[in-house]
């Protein structure tokens, strides 16, 4: 079962909140007004099955739970504030990768001024990680995953690909980037944010689904591709293959006004944001692929939770020729 029809079947049991103003699936974070404010308030949980996350550097494991952990408030305009965490470990684990781990959240946690208020530890075969975190709506509301239906622009921070493309070479999982900087000036301009934890691909395709009356236009030569990407195609695979997997970079996939001021456009770009696209009035997702064809992007991303890592890897491969070639 994947994960949209699992949060479907679990929500249908539950009544929404009176002060909840996100519908499922409709913002990176739930945003509830309490006491008089919007906050967001984020839960995530990490495993090395399905997360693909290595724990040969144990300091590098901790940041980046870290980063996943607060990427979904960053995208929805809130602020980190405070932090929980729920931590288990196998019986062996040393002393030294229990102190480097948390040394790795810890340092996430100060640059983005965000305070660890409590948590829970276990044990399990391997570590297994919930990170829960929330923090105030900055301005009067959040930014969420559906786009107004006029034309925009489609913005992305940062490169794509390193941690799809670290497993497909069966390297260690990159160091991500707190892009809490680039959030701030983001939160400026943008009418609609979406985090990449699951892939460039497959943020577009929850877009799509989140907002049926937007056509979206992907340009492949735009996009910021991770550093190796192109020797993919020395075994016949398309470079961009790196963007099907729902291995996560956690970047900001955003959408401006196509009237954004020069000066606005600036500020972006000296952020490291670039623009990859553009969204619609209209349906469908379409990607127009470096030969100078488009492709009607229709079918749903492999799933990486409904077959092993071998299976999805093939999958992912075959779909991205299909598409991409």
């Amino acid at each position: 079962m994947d994960e949209r029809t699992t949060i479907e079947q679990i929500a249908a049991h539950f009544t929404r909140a009176p002060s909840q103003r996100n519908a499922v699936f409709g913002c990176d974070a739930e945003i509830v007004e309490i006491g008089g404010e919007l906050w967001g308030v984020s839960l995530d949980e990490f495993t090395p099955e399905e997360d693909r996350f290595t724990s040969d550097d144990p300091r590098v494991l901790g940041a980046n739970l870290a980063v996943a952990t607060l990427s979904d408030l960053l995208a929805a305009r809130c602020a980190p504030r405070f932090f929980m965490q729920s931590l288990s470990l196998g019986r062996h684990t040393s002393s030294e990768f229990l102190d480097q781990l948390v040394s790795g959240v810890a340092l996430v946690l100060n640059e983005a001024g965000c305070y660890l208020i409590g948590g829970d530890t276990g044990s399990a075969e391997t570590w297994r990680f919930c990170g829960m975190a929330m923090g105030p709506v900055q301005g009067s509301e959040a930014l969420t995953r559906v786009l107004p239906v006029v034309p925009q622009e489609l913005w992305v921070t940062g490169r794509f690909g390193d941690a799809n493309l670290a497993c497909f070479r069966g390297e260690l999982t990159p160091e991500f980037e707190l892009r809490i900087d680039e959030a701030r000036v983001v939160w400026e301009w943008a009418t609609a944010c979406i985090d990449t934890s699951g892939g460039l691909m497959d943020a577009v395709q929850t877009l799509e689904v989140l907002n049926p009356r937007i056509r979206f236009d992907i340009q492949a030569t735009e996009i910021p591709l991770a550093d190796g990407a192109e020797e993919l195609e020395e075994a016949d695979i398309p470079r961009e293959a790196v963007l099907m997997g729902q291995g996560g970079e956690y970047e900001f996939l955003f959408a401006v006004p196509v009237t954004l001021p020069a000066l606005a456009r600036e500020k972006l770009s000296r952020a490291g944001a670039v623009p990859i696209g553009t969204a619609s009035p209209g349906a469908g997702v379409f990607l127009h692929r470096r030969d100078g064809t488009t492709r009607h992007l229709k079918d749903p991303l492999p799933c990486p939770r409904a077959m092993d890592l071998d299976e999805y890897t093939h999958k992912v491969v075959d779909m991205s020729r299909d598409v991409w070639k």
